[in-house]
């Protein structure tokens, strides 16, 4: 039986609205993926579809089934095609918590060298980048004390980012001081100052294209003090986020620091990147001396939501281990729908409501540490360092062996000048999560 799917454009009202074959959306749906690595079905097939048709107005095909061909042999009309499925949406100091550590963290590498090399990508229209600049001025740094090298797929997001301009949107988490210290009211939106914009160099880039990560190396002269690449990882396949994962580690210096969105945190593989913050980790040293481990290489060909994969791919480990714990067997998970809505959550900025879901699930259930981990991550996010000890401290008493649990309290103990416990939580983690 043939299945026709129909477009979503508001190009086309319903009573026009083409159909297109089920064979030719899978073939656009493996153009994606192997283009720009977004997983089909984490977009959505409308979006695809809507896509190719915007793609298809420009090419002046008759048929989607012959776009086929023109996104293969036409840069142009692939590059219209990839704009009309990446949205960008951000906003100036997203996260304020989130910011407050890097500052600190730029900041204290600042007393011991000359000048900070950092990477923001995808940069959206460029809000992240200014607000890492803006803040690095406010501290009472130079612009020749820092550099930002910001890319995005989408060569529109780019092209706004370099003008400076930002609409009143961008603004929903700066105060009115502030905003008129750095911004001029222009017609079309608030122009950036000078002195920020001119320490940020933007760049139209593909992160998965292996000459992308080439010219980064060489931008980097040694690797970067700090990578920002928020919000990405959740809409990979799994192949090209483990390569993304690959080239980040790469790109950064031994001690640099990487952030990441608040549904990506149980994404990152635990055995190779410690917490060092809200949303920020480093490399492990063990992962520096080695290669990375393919820790999704255990993993099936089913759907699942990638936060819900990796903790069944953290539970595979535990209970495959050599030493045996009964508390790492019949471990209850969230449902992947309710990963998915606390995923739609704070990907949006939305924590307050992500940590709401999470509570009202484990009223029903509490024992689900996945969903624990979760809604921990999601207060450090929002400060409350207090609430995630707690809620941390559950999950490794119901888990154990919780790494990422594990080494999130070592953090906290750390911030509070707790060395042994500090040692404590590095050492159970890295004999498995079993206490000494």
């Amino acid at each position: 039986m043939t299945t026709n799917y129909y477009s979503s454009s508001a190009q086309h009202p319903p009573e026009q609205t083409p159909t297109i074959n089920a064979n030719t959306v899978s073939r656009l749906a493996e153009i994606v993926s192997r283009t720009i690595g977004f997983d089909p079905e984490r977009i959505g097939l409308n979006s695809i579809i809507r896509a190719a048709h915007e793609a298809q107005a420009y090419s002046k095909v008759s048929t989607i089934e012959a776009l086929e061909n023109q996104l293969i042999d036409d840069p142009k009309c692939r590059q219209l095609f990839t704009e009309s499925i990446v949205v960008p949406e951000s906003w100036l100091f997203r996260e304020p918590k989130v910011f407050q550590h890097i500052n600190t963290l730029l900041c204290q590498r600042l007393q011991k060298q000359s000048e900070v090399m950092m990477l923001s990508a995808p940069c959206a229209n460029g809000e992240e980048a200014c607000s890492i600049a803006l803040s690095l001025l406010e501290s009472g740094h130079s612009q020749n004390q820092f550099h930002i090298i910001a890319t995005d797929i989408s060569r529109h997001a780019v092209k706004q980012a370099r003008s400076g301009l930002f609409s009143e949107n961008a603004f929903r988490t700066i105060d009115e001081t502030r905003k008129k210290k750095w911004f001029s009211s222009m017609p079309k939106g608030w122009q950036v100052a000078p002195e920020i914009q001119e320490t940020i160099e933007f760049l139209d880039r593909n992160l998965l294209d292996p000459s992308t990560a080439n010219e980064l190396t060489q931008k980097a002269r040694g690797g970067f003090d700090l990578i920002c690449c928020r919000n990405l990882l959740v809409y990979f396949t799994k192949p090209a986020r483990k390569t993304l994962i690959q080239t980040l580690a790469r790109l950064l210096k031994p001690d640099g620091e990487l952030v990441i969105g608040a549904a990506e945190t149980v994404i990152l593989p635990t055995c190779d990147w410690e917490p060092t913050g809200p949303l920020t980790f480093r490399l492990r040293k063990q992962a520096i001396e080695s290669p990375l481990v393919q820790q999704e290489s255990i993993q099936g060909n089913t759907h699942k939501s990638p936060i819900q994969t990796q903790v069944e791919s953290s539970q595979f480990r535990h209970a495959n281990s050599t030493i045996s714990s009964d508390n790492t067997t019949g471990i209850p998970t969230a449902s992947p729908e309710i990963f998915r809505e606390v995923e739609a959550l704070a990907n949006a900025g939305d924590i307050e409501n992500a940590i709401r879901l999470c509570q009202e699930s484990l009223q029903i259930n509490g024992a689900q540490t996945d969903l624990l981990y979760t809604l921990a991550i999601l207060h450090q996010t929002a400060g409350d360092f207090e609430t995630s000890e707690k809620l941390l401290e559950k999950a490794v008493y119901l888990e154990p062996r919780h790494e990422g649990a594990l080494l999130s309290l070592a953090l906290i103990a750390k911030r509070r000048g707790d060395t042994t416990a500090e040692r404590r939580y590095r050492r159970s983690a890295s004999f498995g999560g079993l206490h000494s």
